[in-house]
């Protein structure tokens, strides 16, 4: 080969220009639409003028600034070094008498300056209208924070674009690359905690999901820049991420071979990565897939296997880019003899998690739970599950003892509880688990837990204050039916009731949450709003409205209702599955019209699963399908 000593070529230098720089005047065009246009035409809206925040420039003409932002960088990469991808294009460049290094920087060059010409002019054309505008929409710093915003985000997908671009030889391939680059690390642990789950008896995958994954996804984390703004920490890492991409970039292209072009995976060592990295990740995705939605062994393992199965077809079609890869399964065999003595690992607990339990010396507090929100999200002025009284916390330490050593598992959807217990230790550390556990099992231990009076402070925020005086009004009832206090008086007599009612509430593990008439909603100062669930066990608020002739506008009552139905459910049909045509075509059934029977039946249904399936048919025409328990059943019924 001839020798390359020319470090730069006018002629190469201008068919990039050639082949790229239409991009350039689409940035420009594109934000000269989003920006300047834009806000002109805006400037004429007095209401678009008097709540748009000073300052939030990302927020401007954003559904053409972020699609610019997040697709003309990308494809800038693939046609700079469209040429790699081509065999004759490739043996042509590399014949020229330029050193690979400077063949490289001609092409970044080229494609930053196409990249931050149209984002610099931008700029320029910002601080240019800005006297000419009615009001101060922006200052010279917001201007400079949306230029360096803009810039570093640009760069770091195109620097992303240009590393995969190295190691494939196919232009599509380089694109679809390119955001899985960006996505993979968000994506792959969401999927290894979904399906952590199966496999780790008490593991709480929601608790790492809470975790904001957004944060380390530039593209969603760029959209957070229409209402916060960008630390100059987070461009500073944009900015060295780009560093390492182009030196990466400049040794994988050194590396490369010319005859590699066309192929999926230019170099050979990485293709088995490529195949059982690709194989893995969509049988993690089959998994969580009948995971959700069978909730079965059975049928986690086939999804497993299944899209292991089509995952390896798949990446063998791609690298061989034929069809015809049915022979040579010794690698996937292989792959399977690993995952399934991974899988082992797991579900043997040969790391000690599932039997992980600290003294009780050590806890600090309990945390106890139905979901994992209040667990990361512990403020006094909402509800609460953080338990410091011993007697609780020996409670909670006792269930989750049980839980570790008696797994009871059961396959009826309608006699099941969520479970979150965690602990805040006195040296720092947390421990969480997340369990799915019998009712029956569940309300042998949950009954004193409830019972407490610091769970009840936990619980209903209410119960934490003396005064009154920042109550705005009371909201009482459902969406359909309501009433409304705003007298001072009403207020506090209403909340010392409620207060009450709360206090002398005991467990009942057959109707909790099953049983209910609506809300109770309490509208503070500084737009603050607590609610309460109205449980029809609340005879106290019920006469308290009764006695103020307010419960007929408050609820449900049998002057409401036209006619009840009620069928014995002896197949155990769940109660989302019944509609009030398979009512109608049951043949033995109660029908009630008595007023009192009526208000019986109001009183005893509920939304849970039951012996009985009651229709409610309203005299507007409305019907509701609820049910009666086994345990909570009218006297006439039986």
């Amino acid at each position: 080969m001839t020798l390359k000593t020319f470090l730069f070529n006018r002629g190469i230098f201008n068919q990039i220009v050639r082949n790229v720089g239409w991009v350039a005047l689409v940035y420009f065009v594109g934000l000269l639409f989003a920006l300047p246009i834009h806000i002109f035409m805006m400037a004429e809206n007095k209401n678009w003028l008097m709540y748009h925040q000073t300052g939030r420039i990302f927020d401007i003409g954003s559904i053409i600034q972020f699609p610019l932002m997040f697709t003309l960088p990308i494809l800038l990469a693939i046609f700079l070094f469209r040429y790699m991808q081509v065999k004759l294009s490739v043996d042509y460049m590399h014949s020229l008498p330029l050193k690979r290094e400077a063949l490289f920087f001609q092409h970044i060059i080229v494609g930053m300056v196409v990249l931050i010409v149209p984002i610099a002019i931008m700029a320029g054309c910002l601080i240019l209208i800005k006297p000419f505008l009615p009001i101060s929409l922006y200052s010279f710093k917001h201007v400079a924070i949306w230029f360096a915003g803009t810039v570093a985000m640009n760069i770091l997908l195109f620097s992303g674009a240009v590393f995969v671009g190295m190691l494939t030889g196919m232009s599509v391939l380089q694109g679809v690359f390119a955001y899985v680059l960006f996505f993979f690390p968000a994506g792959i642990f969401i999927l290894l905690m979904f399906n952590l789950k199966y496999f780790l008896y008490g593991f709480a995958y929601e608790y790492y999901l809470s975790y904001s994954m957004n944060e380390i996804v530039p593209f969603i984390r760029s959209l957070n820049w229409e209402t916060r703004r960008i630390q100059p920490l987070e461009i500073f890492i944009y900015i060295v991420l780009t560093f390492i991409f182009y030196v990466l970039s400049l040794w994988l292209y050194k590396k490369r071979h010319v005859e590699t072009a066309t192929d999926a995976i230019a170099f050979r060592p990485l293709r088995p990565v490529f195949t059982y990295g690709f194989t893995f990740c969509v049988m993690l995705v089959g998994g969580a897939y009948f995971g959700e939605m069978q909730q079965r062994m059975g049928w986690i393992i086939f999804g497993y296997v299944f899209s292991s199965l089509l995952g390896y077809v798949i990446a063998r079609m791609i690298l061989e880019k034929t069809w015809r890869v049915f022979t040579g399964w010794k690698e996937y065999v292989g792959y399977t003899i690993f995952i399934i003595v991974v899988g082992l690992m797991f579900t043997s607990d040969l790391f000690g998690y599932e039997s992980r339990q600290p003294s009780l010396d050590e806890v600090k507090r309990a945390y106890f739970g139905d979901h994992i929100y209040y667990f990361e999200n512990d403020t006094e002025s909402e509800e609460n599950a953080f338990f410091y009284e011993k007697e609780n916390i020996e409670h909670i330490y006792l269930f989750h003892q049980q839980l570790i050593e008696q797994r009871t598992y059961t396959d009826t959807e309608n006699d099941i509880r969520h479970v979150v217990i965690g602990y805040d230790l006195k040296n720092g550390d947390r421990i969480v688990r997340q369990y799915t556990v019998p009712l029956n099992i569940y309300n042998q231990f949950y009954a004193p837990i409830f019972n407490s009076l610091e769970f009840k402070k936990n619980h209903y925020p209410i119960l934490r204050t003396n005064h009154f005086k920042n109550v705005l009004q009371i909201k009482i009832g459902s969406e359909d039916k309501f009433v409304r206090l705003q007298d001072r008086a009403d207020i506090e007599s209403f909340l010392t009731i409620l207060q009450q009612q709360l206090l002398n509430e005991t467990f009942d593990g057959e109707i909790i949450g099953y049983r209910s008439w609506g809300t109770i909603s309490i509208v503070y100062e500084k737009y603050r709003e607590d609610s309460v669930e109205w449980k029809k066990s609340y005879h106290l608020i019920e006469q308290w409205l009764q006695n103020r002739g307010l419960l007929q506008q408050a609820r449900v009552t049998a002057n409401d209702i036209a006619e009840v139905k009620i069928i014995r459910n002896i197949k155990q049909v769940p109660i989302y599955d019944w509609t009030p045509e398979m009512i109608e075509r049951e043949k033995e059934k109660i029908i009630v019209h008595d007023k009192k029977k009526i208000e019986q039946c109001l009183q005893m249904a509920g939304g849970g699963g039951g012996d009985y399936i009651v229709g409610i048919y309203y005299k507007n025409g409305h019907i509701d399908i609820q049910s009666f328990s086994k345990h909570l059943v009218p006297p006439f019924v039986d």
